[in-house]
């Protein structure tokens, strides 16, 4: 399980996130919704450590990720939304480099680049963007975590591979796997995850189950994209 109780994370500009409550079971896939710079990336890098909150208690399986950080990041896979690999390395190489630091094979990598075509005897230098982005995602998933947090994760993924990504997250999922990811794309939450959170200008403005929220559109009779607008006070489409 991973909970975000009451996270605050202040820029010295003012910006950043304010209140965050975030919930997501065994088995959850949460997607967090919002335009570019609503806030997604600062609570996915605030719950990680990678920033210091201004207030709030956030834990994996009941880790707490700030004080017990080693032990937490051993249970999570993380994609940040702008990976940076090393360059002069293959993909095969870094794989084998990760699993050594968790104490893993890279059984289940070599299958992943399978699944997704890559090639791992490339240098990470000579990579498409596309490439790149599925390196750094089975580096995020290689040993097998218990909870996942990732960032924009089909960003530079062509379609096909957009799927094979939503079959492995599925995987994940029915294997109890606690999942939060992020994403602007509106199609994207709708295929894969079973709750959403939508953020506006750092505040969490909404979150419930994606049933339920797909229900209630029905009931209004709008579009799931219209619904998205709706929530940034944007002119939606008139039938």
């Amino acid at each position: 399980m991973i909970q975000i109780n009451d996270l605050t994370m202040l820029y010295k500009n003012g910006k950043g996130v304010r209140d965050i409550n975030l919930t997501i079971n065994s088995g959850e896939v949460k997607g967090l919704l919002g335009p570019n710079g609503s806030g997604k990336s600062t609570i996915m890098r605030s719950f990680m450590g990678f920033l210091l909150p201004t207030s709030g208690i956030m834990s994996v399986n009941g880790i707490n990720t700030l004080h017990n950080s080693a032990e937490a990041k051993a249970v999570i896979g993380y994609l940040p939304g702008d990976p940076q690999l090393p360059q002069n390395i293959s993909s095969k190489d870094l794989f084998k480099l990760s699993a050594k630091m968790r104490s893993c094979t890279i059984d289940y990598a070599i299958e992943l680049s399978d699944r997704f075509e890559l090639d791992i005897k490339q240098q990470i230098k000579e990579q498409s963007k596309g490439n790149r982005q599925k390196t750094a995602l089975i580096l995020s998933l290689l040993h097998k975590p218990k909870a996942l947090v990732l960032d924009e994760p089909t960003s530079g993924l062509d379609p096909f591979h957009q799927r094979t990504f939503f079959e492995v997250i599925s995987e994940f999922s029915n294997e109890g796997v606690s999942i939060l990811l992020s994403s602007h794309i509106i199609s994207e939450i709708e295929k894969i995850t079973t709750s959403m959170a939508v953020l506006k200008n750092g505040s969490k403005i909404y979150d419930e189950q994606l049933t339920t929220f797909i229900e209630n559109l029905k009931m209004q009779k709008i579009s799931i994209e219209d619904a998205f607008f709706k929530f940034y006070d944007r002119n939606v489409t008139n039938d």
